[in-house]
């Protein structure tokens, strides 16, 4: 029987079963677990020579797909393991083609297009059953040692992390209410069994806005490699991401008919650790023709800019918010 990072993943080491065990629960002593398993959501493994495999596919709850984020992360990874160790990454720029099939394993082809002196070029080509449903470019650099010029923007105020409810405690609470829809209370009572193994923690931002942040930190220790946190950042920071242009319209959580992402694109600035709080600062400049777009920048708790992020997304609405929506008088929008 498989041990998995949380419900709904499947292994491919051992597919006898398909009910993942959970050893770990959010909050229990033995959060340290999620670490290594955390490490191991993003891993793939060699099958030859610029040929790599998923080790396991997350199905968020009520997703069409595997998880948007873990594809690109693997896909990070397995560009790293062809270039050499100096390089570090320092821009992708991706595109999602198909959902992804958490039944079966994904490929993950390598196109080792330039290696230079000081940088490195990869194309990232994920497919199942023979079909591509991801493409990713990838550009590694060396670190340059000589005099650099250096400007970043200043982190936003925030509140400080621990002092904030984790995304669990917030779905407890949506619980909570009476009035919910069936459909809907099912949704939120297995995003809680989900145990996800990043935690996140919303700062509350009056709407409608078109901003959005939030903090967020592996749930127990990961390793030294700022390889793996790189992946690991890279798999968090698609997390919430386009539902920001949701929230620039005052759309509820029930309200979105279908919300999926169409690219995402980042750029590292530095070495951080996934391990240690982050803050991710987003915002959505426009929604319309069924998309959305987000910008967001990710920040260590000192302030430091780790990382800039880009993302356009189908945003649709469901059938019932839109009858509720063509009810209303049309209003330009002020943000």
């Amino acid at each position: 029987m498989p041990n998995s990072t949380f419900p709904a993943v499947i292994s491919f080491a051992d597919k006898k079963e398909t009910t993942p065990v959970i050893t770990a629960k959010y909050g229990d002593e033995n959060d340290e677990d999620f670490g290594a398993r955390m490490a191991n959501a993003v891993e793939v493994q060699e099958v030859d020579v610029n040929l790599y495999m998923s080790k396991e596919l997350w199905l968020p709850a009520g997703a069409r797909g595997a998880f948007g984020g873990q594809i690109v992360a693997q896909a990070l990874r397995a560009a790293f393991y062809t270039v050499s160790d100096e390089m570090d990454i320092h821009s992708l720029h991706s595109y999602f083609i198909l959902p992804g099939n958490v039944e079966v394993p994904v490929i993950y082809q390598v196109q080792r297009l330039r290696d230079g002196r000081s940088f490195a070029t990869r194309v990232v080509t994920a497919s199942q059953r023979g079909k591509a449903i991801f493409v990713c470019s990838f550009s590694f650099t060396k670190d340059d040692p000589s005099t650099q010029l250096s400007h970043q923007t200043d982190m936003p105020e925030a509140p400080e992390p621990d002092s904030l409810p984790s995304e669990v405690e917030l779905t407890q609470k949506a619980l909570e209410q009476n009035d919910l829809p069936p459909k809907y209370r099912e949704y939120l009572q297995l995003r809680i069994e989900e145990s996800s193994p990043v935690d996140y923690r919303e700062i509350n931002i009056p709407q409608p806005t078109f901003i959005a942040r939030r903090w967020f930190k592996t749930r127990g220790q990961l390793s030294s490699d700022k390889r793996l946190h790189a992946c690991v950042i890279a798999y968090a920071s698609d997390s919430g991401f386009v539902g920001t242009a949701a929230k620039a319209n005052d759309v509820p959580a029930r309200g979105i008919g279908m919300l999926a992402s169409l690219d995402h694109s980042m750029w590292f600035h530095a070495s951080a650790r996934a391990d240690d709080w982050l803050l991710y600062d987003m915002h959505s400049p426009r929604t319309g023709g069924g998309r959305g777009v987000a910008f967001g920048r990710i920040y260590s708790k000192d302030g430091l800019l780790v990382a800039t992020t880009a993302q356009e997304g189908i945003l649709r609405l469901s059938k019932r918010e839109q009858a509720k929506r063509n009810n209303m008088i049309p209003a330009q929008s002020k943000l």
